[in-house]
């Protein structure tokens, strides 16, 4: 090898060589993460990889050049598929007992959560005000 020969020429005609493909973005993990395992029960490997470099950061599934096509096309049927699926239709049994339980209580924590909230933003408002206050005070004086 010369040294004015690249290293990793012989790469270039090796697909599985080049740099993977993004197939898919969104914002949340857990989207990326089912997409992985579509693709990981059709036997295309794939990568969930945070995008650093999009504002804000993405999440991605990367797949290798040489299987991006494969992805895309299954992805795509796995879509035209999911889209005839009447969802009001479909029955998932009942649910277990410490779901219901949690589903029970879900109405108690939404208004806690709200009581919270206003007597958060009461007592900050209060605290502005004495903040306000001290410091006339302090200029009056």
């Amino acid at each position: 090898m010369t040294p004015d020969e690249p290293m990793f020429d012989h790469l270039e005609d090796d697909p599985l060589g080049r740099p993977p493909v993004v197939v898919a973005r969104a914002p949340q993990r857990t989207e990326m993460d089912a997409i992985g395992m579509i693709l990981a029960e059709e036997g295309v490997p794939s990568l969930v990889e945070q995008d650093h470099e999009a504002t804000p950061p993405d999440w991605t599934v990367q797949v290798s050049e040489a299987a991006g096509d494969d992805a895309r096309r299954l992805l795509e049927n796995r879509a035209a598929v999911a889209s005839h699926i009447d969802w009001d239709a479909v029955d998932v049994g009942t649910p277990p007992a410490e779901v219901r339980l949690i589903l029970e209580g879900a109405g108690r924590m939404r208004r806690f959560n709200t009581v919270v909230r206003v007597a958060g933003t009461v007592v900050g408002m209060i605290m502005l005000v004495l903040a306000i206050v001290a410091v006339l005070a302090t200029l009056l004086t």
